[in-house]
């Protein structure tokens, strides 16, 4: 399980905080650790906290809101 760490924002959305967000690792993308993205699937306890604005936004843009791509500096193992 990884979470979002204090302080990041969705890239496509600069003002929606998802620090603390948790889901799972499905792509890992990039060669280079220092250059890596992750794109992951929040969890369902994430799911039911994200706001409907950022949902509505998605569906706009034909974008999943149940999934994001962030660099691995963002994110840190989750204590289950």
């Amino acid at each position: 399980m990884i979470q979002v760490k204090e302080g990041v924002c969705l890239p496509e959305f600069p003002e929606i905080s998802c620090a603390g967000w948790t889901g799972m690792v499905v792509e890992v993308r990039g060669k280079k650790v220092s250059e890596r993205t992750y794109i992951l699937e929040w969890d369902e306890a994430t799911e039911k906290k994200i706001p409907e604005a950022y949902k509505t936004q998605c569906e706009a843009q034909q974008l999943l809101y149940t999934m994001a791509c962030l660099p691995g500096d963002d994110l840190t193992l989750a204590d289950i």
